[in-house]
Parts: structure tokens; C-alpha cells; sequence
């Protein structure tokens, strides 16, 4: 049986397995031989709908089931993880750029990477191994799939009754193989499956340890979301699929981000701490700022500590900081070609922010032109037993 069932003494054993030297540094890969790699798909979907996807009806949502019965926990990003999801097949230099630092860390996590099929498993390995990535912490997933955007419609992981499970939704794309990659997981790794009921972008979420939860109203849209439904039923369902308090906000316009995905102007960091982005009022006529500022002094009135870094827009994309990603003391930071104070101004952000933790840039140059950055195209898979002395998402 693979269920993931975990135990106290097989979390001890997973803590301390692999380590490496203490103060060591993750690896980076070298920018040359990133240079060098070549995706499989060089024209990938976008985070948005691709334009004749916008004349598709919108995918038919899923039924919700009954919700985990017992003790259910959605785990916070920045608390321990096992490791991340990614797909392979497009943008694999940036893949090999995050998988490197992950795979080499003090303490390595684990890439589950889904791929087509023998011949890409294949090669990526030949690309991560040219790259210095630790095999040993890599596994892969041979099943089809449609885009990269893998946060999106990616297995959404919780906790019930000390076991993993999954807590699905309808992708809010017409992309039918990334919608059952959930239940391929589910099937594979022999763990229950719920599903909420909702059309939704996985992005469009974030959560604090202490259950509260965020997303912005493109959940009631009226073909990427729900409108039927009201703010009540949707807080309802976080509640008793995921055990959260969920909050909803307005959105950034979506000629300013085309996705309205809150992980594009926010990111926890910790128990008490929140980094969100910071726009000029000169920004998306001023709209951008106003969505931050109050989201800003609400989190600040709840007692957290907010920090904030750049975001703007320029080349027809909206650039930000926020999508960086946490995996355990590892911090993936986004850089912008061009835009050397702004990357300096983030990498100092998430220094002071996140002081017990190693952050690594990745350059996103590349991606964010399709609407999304590094938090888009990874999934977390957190350990469903939460680590009692672990304070602040650092002490491991």
C-alpha cells in the first residue's frame, strides 16, 4: 500500500535522512549551461485563457462531495514540506534553476515532476543531472497533462485525521488533462480525494497556519468561477473542506493581471508575517494600489507584521515579487531582467522577512510575459502531521 500514512517516528526519519554538511548552501545551476536547455513544447499555454480558448464554454464543474470527515488541516506553504510538484515540458531551463537549489539544500526536499511518458522522463533527467540536481530527491509522474500552470490545477493537499488526502475543484480552464491530474495523484498514491464543488485557479488562494485564508472575488466570476454561488457558500466549503477562515477581496483589474490571482500581489511567510506587493498610483489607474493598500492595513490590524515589495506593470505583464516560492528554508526570489534595483529592493525583502532562511533568485524573465511566475507552476506537498516545535516556518 502507498497510503500515506505518517507516524511520528517516520517523521523523525524523513527530518534527518539526506542532510546535507550543516551551513551548506543549495546549489545553483550555472547560467551557461540553463542557456543551453530546450523545451519539448516552446509554445506553452498562458496562466490566462489562450484566446481560442475564450471562445469555449466554460468547463463543467464537478459535484462537490461530502467533506473529510474527523480532523481536517490545510498546511501554510511556509511550514514543512516533503517537497514540491512541477510538469515538465515547457520552460525546463527555469524548472532546472529551481529544482537544483531544492534537491541540494542543508536539508533536501523532494520533486515529484509529471512528465509524457518514458522518452521525457528520460531526458529530463539528463537535464537535471547536467545541471547539479540531486537525483536521489527527484521521482516522476507518467501521465498526460496539458500547460505548466500546475499550482492551478495541481493536487491541492490537506491533512485529515493524520493522513494526506487531496481537496480538488474544476480547473477554471478548458484543459481536460491538467483537471484529472488530481485524481491521477489520488489514484497513484492510493489517498482520498474531495472535491469542493468549485470552478477555480489554485493560485487564487493562500493560507496561514492559524486557518486563515485569502483569495480574491474571481472565485464568483461568471466563466472562470462560481457566480451561482454566494460569499457564504463559498466560505463554507473552505470551512469544511479545509478547515479554513476564509476572506475575499477584490481583485487586481484583469487588464492590469489577466489571472486576478491573489499569489500575484501576495505571499505568507509566516505565523504572523506577510509579504504584498507595493504599486505606484500611477499603476492600473490607481486600482492596484487601492486592492494592496487595504489588504495591507487589514492584515496590519490583524496583527500581522506586512512587508512589501515592487510590483508594476511593463511589456504587457504584470511583474511581481510574490510569486516566489517557499520550500522549507529554501526561497525561491524572482528576478526581472532590466530591473536591477527592483530585484536587489525584493531580495532584501525577503532577507529581512525570512533572516533563518536561504534565498536563491530565479531568474522569471522569460515566463511572466504568459501571465505567471516560479508560485505558478509548483504544487506543495506538506507532511500531514505538523511539527510541534516548528515556529515561525523555520526551526525544522
Amino acid at each position: 500500500m502507498l497510503r500515506h500514512s505518517i507516524t511520528l517516528l517516520v517523521l523523525a526519519s524523513l527530518a534527518t535522512a539526506g542532510h546535507a554538511a550543516e551551513g551548506v548552501k543549495p546549489r545553483q545551476a550555472d547560467p551557461a549551461y540553463l542557456a543551453t536547455i530546450v523545451d519539448d513544447e516552446p509554445n506553452p499555454l498562458p496562466r490566462h485563457r489562450a484566446p481560442w480558448e475564450r471562445a469555449v464554454e466554460p468547463w463543467e464543474i464537478r459535484g462537490a462531495t461530502a467533506p473529510p470527515e474527523g480532523y481536517v488541516r490545510a498546511q501554510a506553504e511556509y511550514e514543512y514540506n516533503q517537497g514540491i510538484f512541477i510538469r515538465w515540458g515547457s520552460f525546463n531551463a527555469l524548472h532546472t534553476s529551481m529544482v537544483v537549489p531544492i534537491t541540494t539544500a542543508e536539508k533536501p526536499a523532494k520533486v515529484w515532476i509529471v512528465v509524457s511518458g518514458q522518452t521525457q522522463e528520460n531526458s529530463a533527467r539528463s537535464v537535471l543531472q547536467g545541471g547539479g540536481a540531486n537525483l536521489d530527491y527527484v521521482e516522476f509522474i507518467q501521465r498526460p497533462s496539458d500547460s505548466v500552470w500546475i499550482r492551478d490545477y495541481g493536487p491541492r493537499f490537506i491533512e485529515n485525521d493524520g493522513e494526506l488526502a487531496i481537496s480538488d475543484h474544476t480547473y477554471n480552464r478548458n484543459r481536460p488533462n491538467d483537471n484529472l491530474v488530481p485524481s491521477a495523484v489520488a489514484s497513484l498514491w492510493d489517498v482520498s480525494l474531495f472535491d469542493t464543488g468549485l470552478r477555480h485557479g489554485g493560485g487564487n488562494f493562500h493560507l496561514f497556519r492559524n486557518r486563515d485564508a485569502f483569495m480574491t472575488s474571481l472565485i464568483f466570476d461568471s466563466v472562470e468561477g462560481n457566480p451561482a454561488l454566494t460569499e457564504q457558500d463559498v466560505i463554507d466549503r473552505y470551512a469544511d473542506h479545509q478547515g479554513l477562515n476564509l476572506t475575499i477581496t477584490d481583485p487586481l483589474p484583469k487588464s492590469y493581471d489577466s489571472t486576478q490571482h491573489i499569489d500575484m500581489w501576495m505571499l505568507p511567510v509566516g505565523d504572523d508575517k506577510v509579504i504584498i506587493g507595493e504599486y505606484a498610483a500611477s499603476e492600473g489607474g490607481g486600482v492596484p494600489r487601492a486592492v494592496t493598500e487595504a489588504t495591507a492595513a487589514d492584515m496590519a490590524a490583524r496583527g500581522y507584521t506586512v512587508f512589501r515589495t515592487p510590483g508594476w506593470r511593463a511589456s504587457n505583464a504584470h511583474h511581481t515579487y510574490t510569486n516566489s516560492v517557499i520550500v522549507n528554508k529554501t526561497v525561491l526570489v524572482c528576478q526581472f531582467a532590466g530591473y536591477p534595483t527592483q530585484n536587489a529592493q525584493a531580495v532584501s525583502v525577503f532577507e529581512e522577512a525570512m533572516p533563518y532562511h536561504d534565498i536563491v533568485p530565479i531568474d522569471c524573465s522569460d515566463i511572466i510575459g504568459l501571465s505567471g511566475a516560479i508560485h505558478c507552476i509548483v504544487m506543495h506537498v506538506p507532511h500531514p502531521v505538523l511539527f510541534r516545535d516548528t515556529f515561525d516556518g523555520h526551526s525544522y
